[in-house]
């Protein structure tokens, strides 16, 4: 699932954005826009290109809106009986319960217009003549009208906001259309071919996990980008940009931006000669090189609560899963370094300057 609430964004810069003018929608920008037919054009070619390279797995693309309730049971009913859900490793005896979460959760998705994957093997009776399925929720009107849309669908900005973000930091809302949908269905390929979201009983075992197949979802999506376009494109560091303010959101396990810039320094030319079957396995190895261990993890996580204190944010944006972390013990230089690189992207987010695929070294900010 690619977006979640990123409120915390409105806490940070009352004053610095008085500073900054208000950039008007040019004419070139405003004209960045598609229609819902283009748009599902897009989605369709994409999942038939890897229906093609997958003849065991049919996709299927879900838009949700006003008919949401029809394609839920279209899904419900076209799976058969005795289907199984794929996203969660889990003991038989729980697979009836793990598959009515799968339905729960495929129903939320579709109400709120979330996007989302959902993998199952089919179950006997079926309509579909392949023996797995990849349901894609993905509403493009509310999700990639245009540029602009993208951007603040993306950072969940307000129009006053966004209003000030300098159209340079516009998310290419085609690439990023092509973008989600890979990323979407690496979810599927990782929990059909790789194995789903394995049981733990680490407190924060979910959540990390989470995390980790997010990570290795955006590494998989963006050397795709890299593979088609050659070079890092405006699109792939202002993904990377957007990525790297999700850490103080009420969903952290989002800010994979560690391990999207490993990404963009990976030379192109490297994706040009690798199928896109190997990259699933070369997506999972980059994961396992930027994602700390889990209690790397936690600490991280505990680390960042401070800072979001620091940065004068609210801590109970972020959910139930952040409060254990209080108690946790911190290093403040990665404190003062989460600071450090939030505010870089966020400011940042108002003017046209050639960003960094990092923010500068602390010791260059506090010299500032």
């Amino acid at each position: 699932m690619m977006r979640r609430c990123i409120t915390g964004l409105a806490y940070l810069g009352l004053a610095l954005l008085s500073v900054f003018p208000v950039f008007p929608v040019g004419a070139d920008a405003a004209a960045r826009f598609s229609s819902a037919d283009q748009l599902n054009v897009i989605v369709q070619q994409r999942l038939s290109h890897y229906s093609s390279q997958y003849s065991d797995i049919q996709f299927i693309h879900l838009k949700g809106g006003d008919d949401w309730y029809s394609d839920f049971v279209a899904v419900v009913t076209m799976l058969g009986h005795n289907a199984v859900a794929l996203d969660y490793e889990h003991p038989p005896e729980l697979a009836a319960d793990v598959m009515e979460l799968s339905f729960e959760r495929l129903k939320r998705m579709l109400m709120a217009d979330v996007v989302s994957a959902t993998a199952f093997k089919v179950g006997q009776g079926s309509s579909i003549t392949r023996p797995k399925l990849c349901v894609i929720t993905l509403n493009p009107k509310t999700f990639v009208a245009s540029d602009r849309t993208a951007t603040q669908y993306m950072l969940d900005l307000t129009e006053s906001v966004m209003a000030k973000v300098n159209p340079v930091r516009y998310l290419n809302h085609r690439q990023h259309l092509e973008f989600t949908v890979d990323h979407e269905v690496f979810h599927c390929l990782d929990s059909i071919l790789l194995g789903g979201a394995p049981m733990t009983k680490l407190p924060f075992g979910g959540e990390y996990h989470l995390f980790r197949r997010e990570s290795a979802a955006d590494a998989y999506a963006m050397a795709l980008h890299l593979k088609k376009y050659g070079r890092v494109t405006n699109y792939a560091r202002n993904m990377t940009h957007a990525r790297a303010l999700w850490m103080f959101t009420d969903s952290p396990n989002r800010c994979t931006f560690e391990t999207v810039r490993e990404v963009l320094i990976t030379d192109p030319k490297q994706f040009s000669e690798t199928s896109e079957k190997q990259l699933l396995g070369w997506a999972k190895k980059t994961t396992d090189r930027t994602v700390r261990d889990y209690h790397g993890y936690v600490h991280q996580r505990a680390a960042a609560l401070q800072a979001a204190s620091t940065l004068g944010m609210d801590p109970e944006l972020y959910g139930e899963n952040w409060c254990d972390c209080a108690k946790i013990k911190t290093e403040p230089r990665l404190v003062a370094q989460l600071v450090n690189r939030y505010r870089y992207y966020y400011e940042h987010l108002f003017t046209d300057e050639r960003l960094a695929l990092d923010a500068p070294p602390l010791i260059d900010s506090l010299q500032r």
